[in-house]
């Protein structure tokens, strides 16, 4: 018997951001991303996987490759914020 699992779409764009950003998990991708002024960012739209450096809370960040104000932090992806 197989298991599927199936992620919604924030935690599919939290552990696209992890890997994009050369973590090996996600616990160290929000290590960091606790302990600094600037957070990892990705775009929430489908297909644009757009990363930048916001502030911590951010939630609606503009998004330079499709021109959405899509991008969210780590943290608020994460739900710590």
């Amino acid at each position: 018997m197989s298991t599927i699992v199936v992620l919604s779409h924030k935690a599919t764009k939290l552990m696209k951001l992890c890997g994009l950003e050369g973590f090996d998990c996600l616990d160290d991708l929000l290590q960091v991303a606790a302990t600094e002024s600037v957070c990892p960012a990705i775009c929430m739209t489908e297909g644009c996987d757009y990363t930048v450096e916001m502030e911590p809370d951010q939630d609606h960040g503009f998004c330079e490759a499709c021109g959405g104000n899509t991008v969210t932090s780590a943290l608020v992806l994460a739900g710590l914020i």
